[in-house]
């Protein structure tokens, strides 16, 4: 994948946002069908047995261990054969990034096949328990269970750079991702990249941070800082080499590093460099037995 599209893609999943309405696990009985239209996401995980799936004209079989995401809208029909029962873990919710729904921008698969199947179950397992649960953080162990399921997911996905050619918007910004990482060390301004985009000014500001996630100049602070941070790792340059390096003054590199790590340049790579810690011995009598 071209390194913009996965900056795209990665600034999207950054902005995920999601409610899970219900969640739970069904044993399905042998031989039934059911017919829904949801306005919801769906994602199943096969625990054991056979069901199958048609959507879109397409006929899915689930297994022991398969992971299905469907998208609100559709027509989805679904069922086991006569003498196959089915049962799985699985929940709804509701989500959008930006103004794309994202089904439809990434072209993603409706079913995959994980090989973590146990790390699964014990994801869909936490979030049942926390959707059961009244503690004031159900919320957010809600939604840190169903990130987990996501991130497995969209590893098994295959977003290749056809995915994003047909997508008017992303072709757009990706000439101005691409210009941008070849000038990090020149000034860049907004009405030099909406030229690039072949948009008005304010309307291009518009449509890159629906795109991207933040503002232009925004962004190109970010990946000036980005290549700093890699510059402070991996050379011996001064912080204000380093700064000239990504088109910044000394000063503002060390006011934009204590923003977002709260560290200054140079503590940074003087943690970065440090010897990890080495574990300490256990205290003896300490140990828990399992």
């Amino acid at each position: 994948m071209k390194p913009t599209y996965k900056t795209i893609i990665q600034n999207y999943f950054h902005r995920f946002q999601a409610e899970v309405s219900m969640a739970a696990f069904s044993a399905k009985k042998p031989g039934f069908i059911e017919e829904e239209s949801p306005d919801y996401y769906r994602l199943w995980f096969i625990r054991e047995g056979e069901g199958w799936l048609e959507y879109n004209g397409r006929r899915y079989v689930g297994k022991p261990g398969h992971l299905f995401l469907l998208p609100p809208g559709a027509k989805q029909i679904y069922g086991s054969e006569e003498g196959k029962s089915v049962s799985l873990y699985w929940c709804h919710f509701r989500s959008s990034i930006g103004d794309n729904q994202m089904f439809e921008l990434l072209q993603l698969p409706v079913l995959v096949e994980p090989q973590e199947s146990e790390y699964l179950e014990s994801m869909f397992l936490k979030m049942i328990e926390a959707f059961r649960s009244t503690a004031f953080t159900r919320k957010l162990r809600i939604r840190a269970a169903l990130l987990d399921i996501m991130a497995s997911y969209l590893e098994l996905c295959d977003l290749s750079d056809q995915v994003f050619q047909g997508i008017e918007s992303l072709d757009k910004i990706d000439r101005v991702l691409e210009y941008i990482e070849l000038h990090l060390s020149e000034n860049i301004g907004v009405n030099e990249l909406a030229r690039l985009a072949y948009l008005h000014p304010n309307y291009f500001i518009s449509v890159f941070k629906n795109v991207v996630g933040s503002a232009p100049i925004q962004y190109v602070n970010l990946r000036r800082l980005e290549m700093a941070k890699q510059m402070l790792e991996g050379t011996d340059d001064s912080v204000s080499t380093v700064a000239k390096s990504v088109g910044l003054q000394n000063h503002y590199l060390s006011r934009l590093f204590k923003q977002h790590m709260g560290l200054s340049p140079s503590r940074y790579r003087q943690i970065y460099r440090a010897a990890p810690i080495k574990a300490q011995p256990a205290i003896k009598g300490s140990e828990v037995q399992p």
